[in-house]
């Protein structure tokens, strides 16, 4: 700083000392050179002095700036340099002493900002000398550039939103209007803002738009619909938005932003109409169905009467719709729909739920005149279809419920139609049944079985416990036994007795039989994927499934799908199913066999199994039925049958597993009877796969 002060009057006076007089170097240093402004002087092209606060802006010390090195052209932004050289270089005359312009300046760190200079120009002892002040305006300018952007913006967004935006005065006077509203009205710009908005709207509508509007002036913004009517005629449904326009602090009109939702309504409404009406037909569908079904058992309390639904289920008509196409199917059921309403009156109410399911409710007839017109509407149905050259008739299965009193549900009444006309469609033709609570509940069970057996897997209903096989000699795990459940979301826990017969009647065991043949050994190739050993999975398999030609493919594609080797999977098949088809089943085991599976025979003992059937078939394994094994322990004959049965069995080459071992007295005597291997609640119940430790069941047990 003291080389800085002892220069001063060099820098001013061209080479001529300053004076040494201390207070004037202490009001200069305080003024001049510790100022909070930026302060230089040019002389010669370069700086000859800068003060502290210009070393700071520009990010160069004092010393680099003096010594030449650097120069304004090298502080200056390439195209503000003109401006700088222009300065420097015209003459120091009289008429441009003094001028102020804003340039982009660089910092030593390359950083970018916005100054502006104050510059005088002086001769000083026959040199030119440029000085003057710099000041930091990057904020105003950035500030500036952003207001002009955001006003932009707002141009922009004023002037192509495809939404119509405007502004009224306080008397509803359009003041602006942009192209949205010329498109949604259909005026031109030029024609709205010689309006007023009340003219365009509905006349309906109309106290509603005046009352928003009157609200925004009042401080408050709302949303709202109303209708329009363009220019050429046509209507629009808006969804308008008003807000308070300000000025000063005072309101002087209201914004306002209009969307075109007519297409939102006209879809709103087909779904609505798509939501209670069936497509196809027009008729209600289930769930205006049942609301009306609702509103009818509500009346009945104080109108004294009995509401009745009527569920028809069509005969035949997959094999109609199969054979003569989806297209005359769709007419069919139309004309369906036709002869049901030409023969229930207006008060009634007919409606289709999904395919051949049609239900009709009939909120005031007496129960004679019921049962009248159910048979009527047997004969109109059966009357001879005609369309696209084919001639059809049908018959439908129904079922009629009553309802008990305000206290019976929608829910409940169609329900029990809908149970009535099952047991209808299992038990008769072309007639009715009457719900009542005598009917037939194993029946009734059995149907809502059958029906909803169909969509279990879908629903993913079925599940697969595995219950252990022990070696007796060990105690360690040998095999797993994979036991279906159904678990209904309804019904609770469906036993596999109450389900697989009916699976076996309807031919649905072949799909559940490949869930579950699937299903089992993705599991064992779980297990062993685990680094748990190798066990046997068991998966009991029926008549219909061994029927099946292509059931070996199946089995052995299965077992490619999953990964698991065929020396893994055993086969359970009961004592009844080698008196099927003996020249099938031979070829189906030896199949099998071939194949590398293990095949059993399952609660061996209750059937009626020639021993020359085991002599034919070469099994790997009997599995004792429980019932002897129950014996044991009531030192019944159960001891000597199942001792011969395992005698028997070793000597015809075949393992024995004990099922239903319970209690230590049972394990001891098959133990002695040297029965190979155990199963029942003494080793572990049935269980989903997750909730087995086999790290602890591969222990020996003692």
């Amino acid at each position: 700083m003291k080389n800085g002060k002892s220069n001063l009057k060099n820098s001013l006076i061209c080479g001529q000392s300053p004076s040494d007089d201390s207070l004037y170097e202490d009001l200069f240093d305080g003024m001049i050179h510790q100022g909070p402004v930026s302060m230089y002087i040019v002389s010669g092209g370069s700086y000859s002095y800068v003060n502290r606060h210009f070393c700071e802006l520009v990010g160069y010390g004092q010393s680099e700036l003096l010594s030449g090195s650097i120069t304004p052209e090298n502080l200056i932004h390439p195209e503000d340099l003109p401006i700088i050289q222009t300065r420097i270089s015209t003459d120091y005359d009289a008429q441009n002493i003094y001028a102020r312009y804003r340039v982009r300046a660089f910092r030593s760190d390359g950083q970018l900002r916005h100054v502006e200079i104050h510059s005088t120009k002086k001769q000083w002892q026959g040199k030119n000398v440029l000085f003057g002040t710099v000041i930091d305006v990057t904020s105003e300018v950035t500030a500036n550039l952003q207001l002009k952007e955001n006003e932009e913006r707002l141009n922009s967004l004023f002037a192509y939103n495809p939404d119509a935006v405007f502004t009224f005065d306080i008397e509803g006077n359009f003041k602006t209007a942009n192209l949205g509203c010329e498109t949604l009205s259909g005026y031109s710009i030029a024609e709205i803002l010689q309006l007023t908005f009340t003219p365009m709207i509905v006349a309906q509508d109309l106290p509603t738009a005046l009352l928003h509007f009157s609200n925004a002036l009042n401080g408050i913004t709302e949303t709202y619909e109303i209708t329009i009517i363009r220019k050429d005629g046509d209507r629009r449904n808006m969804l308008v938005t008003n807000f308070p326009m300000k000025a000063g602090g005072s309101i002087i009109g209201a914004y306002g932003i209009a969307k075109d939702i007519t297409a939102e309504i006209n879809y709103k409404k087909l779904m609505e109409e798509l939501v209670f009406f069936d497509p196809l037909t027009r008729l209600p569908n289930r769930k205006l169905f049942e609301d009306r079904v609702k509103q009818a058992i509500e009346k009945s309390g104080y109108e004294k009467t009995q509401p009745t639904v009527l569920f028809l289920n069509l005969d035949r008509f997959k094999f109609i719709n199969d054979s003569f196409g989806h297209q005359f199917g769709d007419e069919f059921l139309k004309d369906i729909a036709q002869r049901l309403l030409d023969h229930v009156e207006q008060s009634g109410t007919v409606g289709r739920f999904a395919g051949d399911e049609f239900a009709v409710l009939l909120p005031d007839l007496a129960p004679p005149q019921v049962l009248d017109l159910a048979e009527r509407l047997n004969e109109a149905l059966a009357k001879s279809f005609e369309a696209l050259g084919h001639s059809v008739s049908i018959s439908a299965s129904i079922g009629i419920a009553f309802s008990i009193g305000p206290e019976e549900t929608a829910d409940g009444l169609i329900k029990k139609a809908d149970a009535a006309m099952y047991y209808t469609k299992k038990y008769k033709t072309n007639q009715y049944t009457i719900y009542s609570e005598e009917l037939d509940q194993q029946s009734a069970y059995r149907l809502t079985i059958e029906r909803e057996l169909k969509s279990a897997i879908t629903k993913q209903e079925m599940v697969l416990h595995y219950q252990p096989i022990t070696d007796l000699k060990s105690g360690q795990l040998s095999a797993m036994e994979a036991l279906i459940r159904w678990n209904h979301p309804e019904l609770g826990l469906v036993p596999p007795d109450s389900f697989i017969p009916v699976s076996e009647e309807s031919g649905q065991i072949v799909s559940i039989g490949r869930w579950v043949l699937h299903t089992a050994c993705a599991q064992n190739k779980a297990w062993q994927n685990q680094a748990y050993p190798p066990i046997k999975i068991c998966v009991n398999i029926s008549t219909i499934q061994l029927q099946q030609p292509n059931f070996v493919q199946t089995v052995k594609a299965i077992l490619q799908e999953t990964g698991l080797s065929a020396k893994w999977l055993e086969l359970e098949v009961t004592e009844s199913i080698l008196l099927v088809d003996t020249d099938l089943l031979k070829y189906s085991l030896q199949s099998l066999k071939e194949l590398g599976v293990s095949m059993s025979i399952d609660d061996f003992g209750t059937g009626y199994t020639s021993l020359s059937y085991l002599r034919q078939f070469s099994f790997d394994r009997v599995k004792i039925d429980r019932s002897f094994i129950e014996d044991i322990s009531k030192d019944l004959n159960g001891k000597t049958i199942t001792a011969t049965i395992i005698s028997l069995a070793h000597q015809l080459n075949m393992t024995v597993v004990a099922e239903g071992i319970e209690d230590k007295t049972q394990l001891t005597f098959l133990q002695g009877a040297h029965c190979d291997e155990g199963q029942g609640y003494y080793f572990g119940r049935p269980l989903p796969a997750e909730l087995h430790d086999l790290s602890t069941q591969f222990k020996i047990r003692p």
